[in-house]
């Protein structure tokens, strides 16, 4: 045999090795797994009136419900404060209101006593490598303009129309009034931001940096203004409304009502003898459905940029809203109807058309999306992944969800039980299993002084101060709470 027949099966040796290899390399590049993008939705002011919720049974939302098909619908989740600007604050520092004292309307993140160098879930992510790019209202008031370094793109939201005239009377909130406005959705703030959105979402997609989109939604906020045609799917003569009993006050205490009743929002009796009850559920609805048509646009978007399979959609709203119930209006309570939310969670690898009644709160959204990516886990959040709750059915879970209304009070709401304590001592009771609407106060009760005692270990033991600068918006409580921060 000669040289070159021996030197021929090792050359042909030689190659299938580096065939081999170079397989192997290179499927082990392509099957790496890229990184999750973040489309993250905010909506305002969003109660449970939403299809899959049942909130109220005539809402029509077939985008939301769509979305919930795809992924986990959390019925049982809620808000860490039943005001926009300290819910929001507490979502996106990751941390409880009684840690950073923001607890009202102002100051914003960075104004709290403590915690004000917090990492935002933001700040996070851009630093993890992500693109982040956000229009609408995720902040509340002029947060954005403190958290630049945030983002590396910051699209403002269009100027509104001027307003009509509000039909309320003088005493009464200016932020308030209700009705068809505009012509058409193109006209709309929220629609035009939804349409930004799904056109920014295909062209992130051809890029090959990861991305966290957050969009955020005004609707179904005051004033409740959307074109004629959404209220046209609710008339008046056949809508259903809210089950008002006038003894559904009885089982406050002195101190509750005026914490909760003294803020400047519609009287429900003003309400009811104006005759406005039911043009403003018909406006709720109609904006909730006009929403529902803007997250429709952004998840169409999305879907089209063929990104879908890699992207986890998260869905929330910043706390509840009444609409009569307790003789109440707008949010400011520690009620299930002020502090449940509306959040969904879908991407892959999550199980797919899931409910679960777990209590979960909107401070768990941040160490959920960190896991979910795989991303180093964050210290310090107040707040747990989600995780096990969309990848086992049946997954075991023993936390609560806390809810606070100014130092001192606090909401906590197990799967079946709400307890809340006042800053004054007094305690409400309800259990869910038979009283939905939280009429009957079983806090006095003996025989559930045991449940009392276990909800309450979950109360903060410590809550900052008020900082300077806060604004509550009514009650004489708030001045309280300012001069008792201050001693």
């Amino acid at each position: 045999m000669n040289r070159r027949s021996l030197t021929r099966p090792i050359a042909q040796l030689l190659a299938s090795i580096r065939c081999f290899l170079a397989l192997v390399f290179f499927g082990a590049v392509n099957t790496e797994a890229k990184p999750l993008n973040v489309l993250f939705i905010s909506i305002d002011d969003l109660n449970d009136w939403v299809g899959v919720y049942g909130g109220h049974p005539q809402a029509k939302t077939p985008h939301m419900d769509r979305l919930a098909a795809r992924g986990s619908l959390f019925t049982n989740a809620h808000c860490q404060a039943p005001i926009c600007n300290p819910s929001r604050v507490s979502m996106i520092s990751g941390l409880l209101p009684s840690k950073t004292g923001i607890y009202f309307l102002a100051p914003g993140l960075r104004g709290g006593s403590a915690h004000v160098d917090a990492e935002t879930m933001f700040q996070y992510f851009k630093r993890q490598g992500y693109y982040l790019t956000t229009r609408g209202k995720i902040f509340h008031g002029k947060t954005l303009e403190a958290e630049q370094n945030s983002f590396h793109e910051i699209v403002p939201a269009s100027t509104p129309a001027p307003r009509p005239k509000s039909r309320l009377s003088s005493n009464e909130s200016k932020a308030w009034d209700w009705g068809a406005w505009f012509e058409k959705d193109e006209d709309t703030k929220d629609f035009q931001t939804a349409l930004w959105g799904a056109k920014r979402l295909q062209e992130l997609a051809k890029q090959d940096q990861p991305f966290f989109m957050a969009v955020g939604f005004s609707k179904p906020h005051v004033p409740l203004y959307v074109p004629q045609k959404w209220f046209d799917l609710y008339p008046q003569d056949t809508l259903e409304m809210p089950e008002v009993l006038p003894t559904d006050r009885d089982q406050f205490s002195d101190y509750a009502k005026e914490l909760t009743f003294g803020h400047i929002a519609p009287k429900h009796d003003w309400v009811v003898e104006a005759g406005e009850w039911k043009p403003l559920v018909q406006s709720y609805l109609a904006c909730v459905s006009y929403v529902d048509h803007c997250v429709g646009t952004l998840l169409d978007g999305l879907e089209k940029s063929g990104a879908q399979d890699n992207t986890l959609i998260v869905l929330w709203s910043d706390h509840g809203f009444h609409l009569g119930e307790k003789m109440h209006w707008a949010k400011r309570t520690l009620w299930e109807e002020s502090t449940r939310v509306p959040m969904m969670i879908a991407g892959p690898d999550l199980l797919t058309n899931h409910r679960t009644s777990k209590p979960v709160g909107l401070i768990d959204i941040y160490p959920t999306l960190v896991d979910l990516c795989s991303l180093p886990p964050k210290k310090g959040l107040d707040g747990v992944s989600l995780k096990p709750l969309m990848t086992t059915a049946d997954a075991a879970w023993e936390r609560p969800a806390i809810t606070t209304f100014g130092p001192n009070n606090h909401s906590i709401r197990s799967e079946h039980w709400r307890y809340i304590r006042y800053d004054d001592g007094s305690e409400e009771l309800y259990d869910h299993r038979k009283d939905t609407h939280e009429r009957v106060n079983l806090a006095a009760n003996p025989e559930h002084r045991g449940i009392v005692q276990k909800l309450g270990q979950w109360i903060p033991e410590d809550n900052a101060p008020i900082p300077p600068g806060s604004s509550g918006s009514g009650s004489p409580l708030y001045t309280e709470f300012e001069k008792r921060s201050k001693r």
